[in-house]
């Protein structure tokens, strides 16, 4: 950094996790500073407190910390680094090896006791917990302390069919000690390797690659990696589905590489992406799910053909500021879940509001925020959303501009109409109001040609017959009976107009004032 070189002394190196009496850190520079003779590890503190600068002293960089005050330099003889192997760290937390040693003080013990048997119910539990060592699949080894792989086939002498493995916050520094581990485990299909601080290798090399030809899925959250490092590391995971990258700065992306075409799983949470560097990714043909929480999104603009098989996205916590980014992502062809909770855009409405700009802006929606959306709350928000739109495109657009751009901004509109028809109607002090029509509604039943019930309603003229539909089965309890509607007039009450086109209004048909309309089931 800025013209330092960072070297490794004796026994510790740069990346290494280290302790200077009770403390931890990384070392993130071993070596001389200007102006003294002694060797200085420059550490980056686990408690940011302990700090005094970021890696700058007199003028001159020498690393740089997340915290502005996270480092402090230390006399390399006080500085004691971690060492250990990955067995080491496995029989720490699941049970040590009861070898020889063990055995031989066994023995002593029963010909110190001059009993024909011996019995350790401890050493059982141990033996019996070895013994269960090659049945274990998941295995979490995080904050352990690991440096190396230790020595040839231990690991899969001991624990070979591990499958799910977390290696979480350990002191692993470069990828060819990840690959010495994997490659021991044949089975594994799932690596956990967040908060690690592991120097990437030049290009992907054979021992990468066959190391690791099973993985599905990889997590690599805050090891501050660029976008293009890790699709260049993922060349060496053939067969992966599912990647995570949450907290690694992150602010630009590129278009997908073929190393993404079986991606089913991405999760970019919590990096400082913006929609477009989101939008590189649109052409990646399996991606069903996509989390990219905590990024800072300000809006969504979805560009034709996205995302061809996203399901579930998720763009919580972010600044999303207008609703027409609800419109956007109705774009999308499989969207059906969406978690979407605290942004902007949300904020002072009541759950049950922003449920109804979120539904009826989305057409395929079928669950939101973990909660599934059943059809009738469906349509109960898309009927109230096309009330309010009405109402807009009825006393508000004059103009064919206005009316233009109200559909740009309300691609839903037209095709909430189709779906249920207008019945808007207006106040009757407005000037510009909408006529209404008093009506006898009967209550027909085919089977004994009689009238059962008679109403007499006062109705907007633009009611739709699927309207109506439901207010007479509110009003005469019909339940879910098919019902046949007709109507006849005061002049000329024996002909029976029919009415069969459910989506059309009572104005359509000529209904006026005074007349009966026939609900018959």
């Amino acid at each position: 950094m800025a013209g330092v070189d960072s070297h490794s002394y004796g026994y510790v190196r740069v990346g290494q996790k280290v302790s200077i009496g009770a403390f931890d850190g990384f070392a993130r520079y071993v070596g001389p500073i200007p102006g003294t003779d002694s060797i200085w590890v420059g550490v980056e503190w686990d408690d940011s407190n302990r700090g005094k600068h970021d890696g700058i002293h007199n003028g001159i960089r020498y690393f740089k910390t997340i915290h502005p005050n996270g480092a402090s330099f230390v006399h390399l003889e006080k500085v004691i680094p971690h060492n250990v192997s990955f067995l080491n760290a496995f029989q720490s937390k699941y049970g040590q090896n009861c070898g020889n040693n063990i055995q031989q003080e066994i023995n002593a013990l029963m010909k110190q006791s001059k009993m024909a048997s011996f019995e350790l119910v401890g050493m059982q539990k141990i033996q019996k917990t070895q013994a269960c060592f090659d049945k274990l699949t998941h295995v979490c080894l995080s904050h352990h302390g690991i440096t190396d792989a230790g020595n040839p086939n231990e690991i899969q002498d001991c624990c070979p069919n591990i499958v799910n493995l977390e290696l979480c916050n350990n002191c692993f520094t470069d990828w060819e000690t990840v690959s010495e581990i994997a490659q021991q485990l044949k089975h594994l299909t799932t690596l956990n390797l967040s908060f690690n601080n592991i120097d990437l290798p030049q290009e992907p090399n054979q021992l990468l690659k066959e190391s690791f030809k099973c993985l599905k899925k990889i997590v690599l959250g805050k090891l501050n990696y660029s976008w293009h490092e890790i699709m260049t590391l993922c060349e060496a995971f053939p067969v992966l589905e599912v990647l995570e990258v949450p907290d690694n700065n992150i602010d630009r992306l590129e278009s997908h590489s073929e190393v993404m075409e079986n991606l089913l799983y991405l999760n970019l949470e919590n990096n400082n992406l913006s929609w477009p560097e989101i939008n590189k990714l649109r052409s990646l043909p399996k991606l069903q799910t996509l989390n990219v929480n905590r990024n800072g999104i300000k809006d969504i603009q979805i560009v034709p053909s996205s995302f061809p098989s996203l399901k579930f996205l998720m763009i919580s916590d972010n600044n999303l500021l207008h609703l027409e980014s609800l419109c956007e992502l109705n774009k999308l062809p499989a969207l059906s879940s969406l978690r979407i909770q605290n942004n902007p855009l949300l904020k002072g409405m009541s759950v049950s509001n922003y449920t109804l700009q979120i539904i009826a802006r989305i057409a395929n929606l079928k669950t939101l925020n973990g909660t599934m959306i059943t059809l009738k709350e469906r349509q109960n928000n898309e009927r109230d959303f096309l009330k309010d739109l009405d109402m807009i495109w009825h006393r508000q657009l004059k103009s064919p501009e206005e009316r233009a751009e109200f559909l740009t901004k309300h691609p839903r509109y037209m095709e909430l109409i189709a779906k249920y028809g207008s019945d808007y109607s207006e106040d009757l002090n407005t000037s510009n109001k909408i006529k209404t029509i008093k009506i006898r509604i009967v209550n027909f039943c085919n089977e004994t040609n009689t009238e059962k019930d008679v109403i007499i309603k006062t109705l907007p003229i633009t009611m739709t017959l699927n309207r109506l539909k439901d207010l007479g089965k509110r009003l005469f309890g019909l339940g879910n009976k098919q019902l046949e509607f007709s109507y006849v007039t005061k002049e000329k009450p024996d002909i029976e107009y029919t009415m069969e086109n459910m989506n059309q209004t009572l104005d359509y048909y000529s209904v006026e004032d005074g007349n009966t309309v026939l609900i018959k089931w």
